[in-house]
């Protein structure tokens, strides 16, 4: 089971069969199943941006089935737009070129060009907010009880494989030296964030652990909003020498996300700035 679970131990269950239960129950189980799981990624991804969705565009072979579609939107409370052709990856990519090369001067001709070419088929949301959470809370429920369950597989209680998956093991700032790799890290911001996000650089934000402070230098794509005082979850970051000075690098193959208060929360500790530790390279 993975994201946002990160079960290795988890296993498939049907939950809820009574003797009545038919193949047509089953069909639309697994239907909601894909609902419910495009609801908690897409929950997961605004914990991580901030960012509040205000609708869904869709494609690919699952979207000609109506009832899912309709279930989605019931689900994310938001509207479903589905194409008029469903398999877009190969149009995305076109369009994207298109732009890219100034066939098309701004994104809005791109829409008026697919509206006029057969535009969308809308699903409006039906169930109200208390009947959303219910359902969702007997999806989380399901969820749980596929937990654990590689303990009756075959291979035994002790095999490795069906243990929970590893979690990062975060490091302190004060331990951070230059050409560090995989660097796993639960900061504090410490200072504010730019107003803008760079368009053609990366943005630095300081902030720090009871150990001390740091600059963390961000690619443009994994600007987040957060205010001074709130947590951040780095991630596969490596430390690097800027001009002289220790930065602490999050590129695409690395990943920064708003944080959770940890279970023992930190207050900053200022007086120990390694960005100003200049290499002695």
């Amino acid at each position: 089971l993975f994201a946002p679970y990160w079960r290795g131990d988890a296993r498939a269950v049907l939950v809820g069969m009574t003797l009545y239960t038919q193949k047509e129950h089953i069909c639309r189980a697994a239907l909601e199943a894909v609902a419910f799981q495009t609801v908690d990624i897409l929950e997961a991804m605004k914990h991580d941006t901030g960012l509040q969705l205000v609708g869904m565009r869709v494609d690919g072979g699952m979207t000609v089935n109506s009832l899912l579609m309709q279930m989605q939107a019931d689900l994310l409370g938001v509207e479903v737009l589905r194409p008029s052709m469903r398999e877009a990856t190969a149009l995305g990519a076109a369009l994207a070129a298109g732009l890219a090369v100034g066939f098309w001067k701004a994104p809005e001709e791109v829409r008026s060009m697919l509206e006029n070419a057969g535009g969308h088929t809308k699903f409006s949301p039906q169930l109200d907010a208390q009947s959303r959470v219910r359902e969702h809370s007997r999806w989380k429920d399901a969820v749980g009880r596929s937990h654990d369950l590689a303990r009756w597989s075959k291979k035994g209680a002790d095999d490795k494989s069906s243990k929970r998956l590893r979690t990062p093991d975060f490091c302190k700032v004060a331990s951070i030296k230059p050409k560090d790799k995989g660097l796993n890290l639960i900061l504090k911001v410490a200072a504010p964030l730019p107003t803008s996000v760079p368009t053609d650089s990366s943005f630095e934000v300081v902030c720090g652990d009871d150990t001390g402070i740091v600059t963390l230098s961000v690619d443009q794509h994994q600007f987040l909003t957060c205010e001074v005082g709130e947590y951040l979850r780095v991630q596969n970051a490596y430390a690097c020498i800027v001009k002289g000075f220790l930065r602490v690098k999050v590129d695409k193959w690395g990943k920064v996300s708003q944080a959770d208060e940890p279970s023992q929360p930190f207050e900053v500790n200022m007086q120990n700035d390694i960005s100003k530790a200049k290499s002695t390279e």
